[in-house]
């Protein structure tokens, strides 16, 4: 019997463009909506615990972490919706808070241990950044204007070649080694989460599973399957890229038409497993 097949990326995108296209108010709404609620959280809590002591920066630190783990069981809402679209089924912006209704223990240790390893591989980047607002802060022009040459050339007062190169110098390599430091977190923390694709999904699919289980299904699940996931992701870089001459206009579309086609990626991967079981059963 011949084994089934999974589908290219290119046929994934192509479902996603016509899925995206007839359910573009729901998909984009929603994961808008996921957005604001997690962005006005995370600053609400950031602007009430001060960060000028070590012990307040902690503080601060642990409670952005919380705040993040609890609005990732929105995740499990904007699967459910993507989901229903990839189905032909009709969804609800109400379906973007399913995870607050049933399962959100579940799904909180799950997006705990998520959160944790982003964490750790953000551990650089939170350091870098700290480091490179020091160096903005130190060039900044003075009350007095007896700043360093930096600070005559960020506030348009180089007075020579020499100072004006120097000056770029410095910032040029400042931004260069930030810039590094974050492609590089985030492409280890994309690395490092690819077995994790299929754990909101998985919360909704089974959800008598407990999160021990959904985890460990969905390395099993992801056996073979990071690299073509990777891919996918990368496939999506000119469309961002697009995005940044458009000042973002275009991610109204690029985000759903991502998600749509990781929904469908999900989707593939479980069909040819199910049926790759189904004919092993038969024989």
């Amino acid at each position: 019997m011949q084994q089934p097949q999974y589908k290219s990326n290119f046929e994934l995108k192509f479902l996603a463009r016509m899925q995206t296209g007839q359910n573009l108010g729901i998909l984009a709404g929603s994961l808008l909506l996921q957005f604001i609620i997690t962005f006005m959280a995370v600053n609400l809590v950031s602007s009430l615990i001060p960060t000028t002591t070590t012990i307040g920066s902690v503080i601060n630190y642990i409670a952005v972490f919380a705040v993040q783990v609890v609005t990732s069981v929105l995740n499990a809402g904007t699967s459910l919706i993507f989901l229903k679209s990839a189905c032909g089924m009709p969804g609800a912006i109400g379906d973007l808070f399913c995870g607050f209704r049933e399962n959100t223990v579940k799904i909180l240790k799950i997006g705990a241990v998520i959160a944790v390893i982003e964490s750790i591989c953000m551990i650089p980047l939170e350091i870098a950044s700290a480091q490179y607002a020091e160096i903005i802060n130190s060039i900044a022009p003075s009350d007095t204007g007896n700043g360093n040459e930096l600070s005559l050339f960020l506030a348009g007062n180089a007075i020579n070649s020499s100072e004006f190169l120097e000056s770029y110098s410095i910032l040029y390599s400042a931004s260069m080694k930030f810039y590094l430091i974050m492609f590089v977190c985030t492409v280890i923390s994309l690395i490092l989460t690819l077995p994790f694709f299929p754990v909101f999904y998985m919360v909704l699919d089974f959800p008598n599973w407990s999160a021990t289980m959904i985890l460990k299904k969905s390395f099993e699940v992801m056996s073979g399957q990071k690299l073509r996931l990777f891919m996918l992701y990368v496939s999506f870089i000119p469309a961002f890229l697009l995005s940044l001459f458009t000042c973002g206009i275009t991610l109204i579309w690029v985000l759903p038409y991502q998600n749509m086609a990781l929904a469908n990626l999900y989707l593939d991967i479980m069909s040819v497993r199910n049926k790759t079981k189904t004919s092993a059963a038969a024989e």
